[in-house]
């Protein structure tokens, strides 16, 4: 996202907390001593200042590191220039070490703006010696926003992407745009012989565009075609990707085997403003790329989470499976995301996401495809001596419902629901029969987080209302209550399920295994973190918990 509308989205003060950070040995590293039970802890958040859209996702296969980078100002908790790329590393996807500011514009009335990261395994370039790994050849494709004018750069690291020098003949694709930003870049390779070459997919905002451009080295780019006006457009495209994505099963209706592919392409685009449920979101469209062109299936606008806080996905340039699709987004809105009340940072990442594509029933008579998502974390770490709370074949009574007392709660813990709808004569369809949980706060048990399922609107829903945090109220954009229409497959055992991560102030929630995916913030007051989980119903024996297993993250 690039701060295109920023005379419309007013500034706010934040709330205190408290946090101190140490410098990790002689590095530049800030790790964190001493986190604020408000600020995430299995969620990446910059040690001070602003961030927004990821950047730069990369695996370094010498040092077996993972490098993130972001949009980042440092002197502030609001958007400003100059814009940097700041630089976190994690070994696991979970734990994040931050670098703070790494790439720069150059020029403090300029934005070092959304891109990618490759690595020039065979020197393409030209920028490297025998002194520098191929594994860590990094380039770094951006765009710099000055004035009026958006142009791509690239900027190159020779200590394996903790420092760049900047390519001296910038820019090396430059159409005379205000809008022309958010380039992603990877290797295609070769076909028929034909040599491999790098290939761009840049976002012309306003004109509905993603554009596609190939390189033999990264410097010289000729356009090969746009995709234009499809999906949902909002009011400008933003940070497109393009990747092959595995099918983990297939839907074909030539209903011959030998045709079903074990791929396809993926192609990312995100809107802001003008989401369905207001501001951010991020669309994709599934498909086939025969290296200059990509084609879609079909005409479906498909949305990768049905959450507020979820935007500008990026997916990882050089997994160590190649097949491997992993991807992160930006846990917060346009909307309301310069207001939020965090403080000395602002806005946090989504947990890293694996995608497969995979076979989903929309109605009882078609198929379609869909990109499944699950999170990726150490969960041997995470579950390591920490406490999980059961509840198993359990029938839901109007009366009294069920409770879980968390012991020593740190605001970082995981769930696994899965219910059974029974039925009542006592249900009409003029009521709200809903199994709902409240999950609420150790201090302050009236402020909580409810979600629910409610059986005659077929449809989960999320409440995050419940709060003495003036934002919460005053911010109309944040909205209350959320809805996620269930499967339908489903409706034929009337066994639901739900998996969900909730870390301090963002909960993200996976239903049917990960086919439908929401993330949402939510803020309690400071000190407050989820310490008690109530299950409840209206309707008596309607619902039974089949299990729900609760546990605390060790962090």
């Amino acid at each position: 996202m690039k701060f295109a509308y920023s005379l419309l989205l007013p500034l706010a003060g934040v709330s205190a907390s408290v946090i101190n950070y140490k410098r990790d040995g002689d590095s530049k590293a800030i790790t964190n001593t001493t986190f604020s039970l408000n600020r995430p802890s299995v969620h990446f958040t910059p040690s001070h200042g602003w961030m927004n859209d990821p950047n730069g996702l990369w695996y370094d296969a010498k040092e077996e590191d993972w490098h993130l980078y972001y949009q980042y100002n440092p002197a502030a908790t609001i958007w400003g220039t100059p814009l940097y790329w700041g630089h976190a590393v994690s070994k696991d996807l979970t734990s994040w070490t931050d670098y703070g500011a790494s790439l720069g514009p150059g020029s403090d009335d300029a934005g070092a703006f959304s891109g990618s990261m490759v690595i020039d395994y065979n020197n393409t370039s030209g920028f490297f010696n025998s002194s520098v790994d191929p594994r860590q050849r990094a380039v770094a494709v951006w765009t710099l926003s000055k004035g009026p004018s958006q142009a791509q750069h690239i900027s190159y690291s020779l200590d394996g992407g903790y420092t760049f020098e900047h390519y001296t003949d910038n820019a090396v694709l430059d159409i005379n745009s205000s809008n022309f930003r958010d380039p992603k870049v990877f290797w295609h390779e070769g076909e028929n012989g034909e040599d491999g070459r790098w290939i761009m997919a840049v976002a012309e905002s306003q004109v509905f565009s993603v554009l596609f451009y190939s390189s033999p080295n990264l410097k010289n780019w000729t356009l090969e075609s746009n995709f234009t006006h499809h999906g949902w457009t909002g009011t400008q495209y933003e940070c497109p990707g393009l990747v092959k994505v595995p099918y983990d099963s297939v839907v074909d209706s030539s209903n011959s085997s030998d045709s079903k592919p074990d791929s396809a392409w993926v192609l990312f685009v995100s809107i802001n403003p003008g989401g369905p449920l207001g501001g951010s979101v991020t669309q994709y469209f599934v498909g086939d790329f025969n290296g200059t062109h990509f084609t879609p299936i079909d005409g479906q606008t498909r949305f990768l989470d049905m959450g507020k806080d979820y935007y500008a996905l990026q997916t990882f340039f050089n997994t160590p499976n190649e097949k491997d699709v992993y991807g992160i987004a930006w846990a917060s809105n346009w909307q309301y995301a310069q207001q939020a009340p965090t403080d000395p940072w602002r806005s946090s990442m989504s947990l890293v996401r694996q995608f497969t594509l995979k076979d989903f029933s929309t109605n009882p008579n078609s198929a379609d495809v869909v990109l499944n998502s699950q999170p990726v974390l150490n969960y041997d770490a995470l579950r390591k001596n920490g406490t999980t709370y059961s509840i198993t074949n359990y029938t839901v009574t109007s009366e009294n419902g069920k409770k879980i007392k968390l012991d020593n709660p740190s605001g970082s813990l995981e769930f696994h629901l899965e219910y059974v709808f029974n039925g009542s004569p006592d249900i009409k369809s003029n009521v709200f029969a809903d199994l709902s949980l409240y999950f609420k706060g150790n201090n302050d048990d009236n402020e909580y987080l409810r979600l629910g399922y409610e059986t005659n609107g077929g449809a989960f829903f999320l409440d995050r209302g419940h709060t003495k945090i003036p934002f919460v109220k005053e911010n109309l954009f944040f909205t209350h209550q959320l809805a996620v229409t269930n499967p339908v497959s489903n409706y034929t055992t009337n066994v639901f399920d739900v998996y969900g991560v909730i870390d301090k102030n963002i909960i993200e929630l996976y239903f049917d295994n990960g086919n439908v995916v929401s993330t949402n913030t939510f803020f309690f007051s400071t000190n407050n973190v989820i310490g008690e989980i109530d299950i409840k119903s209206p309707y008596d024996k309607a619902y039974t918990i089949n299990s729900f297993n609760v546990t605390q993250f060790n962090v």
